[in-house]
C-alpha cells in the first residue's frame, strides 16, 4: 500500500510551517514540488530538480503537491536532507536557491 500525505481534505503536502537554525535540500526525482514561503519565494520545480532552503534565523514554507491529473496518479518521488546549521551559523538570514535539472 503506497504511503499518502495529505493535510487537509484537497491538497497532499505540508501546509506552512516554520523551521529555523538549519538548511534543507530537497532533491525530486519524479513529480511536482509547488514551494511558497515567508520570503516571497514561490514556484514549482521536480523531475529532477534540486531545491536549496537555509532557514538560518526564520523562514515559514509550504511543500505542496499539485493533483495535475485527473485520470493517471500524481506520485512524487523525492528525498530531503536536512543539515544542521553551525552555532555561528544559525542565525545568519534565510536564502532560497533553485537548481534546475534542465
Amino acid at each position: 500500500k503506497p504511503y499518502r500525505m495529505y493535510h487537509g481534505r484537497k491538497v497532499p503536502g505540508f501546509p506552512q510551517h516554520p523551521h529555523r537554525g538549519f538548511e534543507t535540500l530537497t532533491a525530486t526525482i519524479d513529480g511536482l514540488v509547488d514551494h511558497s514561503d515567508s520570503l516571497g519565494n514561490a514556484g514549482r520545480y521536480g523531475m529532477g530538480d534540486n531545491q536549496w532552503m537555509t532557514a538560518g534565523k526564520g523562514v515559514v514554507h509550504g511543500e505542496n503537491f499539485p493533483l495535475v491529473s485527473s485520470t493517471e496518479d500524481n506520485a512524487t518521488r523525492f528525498f530531503q536532507i536536512w543539515l544542521n546549521l553551525p552555532a555561528k551559523s544559525k542565525m545568519v538570514d534565510p536564502t532560497f536557491v533553485m537548481h534546475w535539472a534542465s
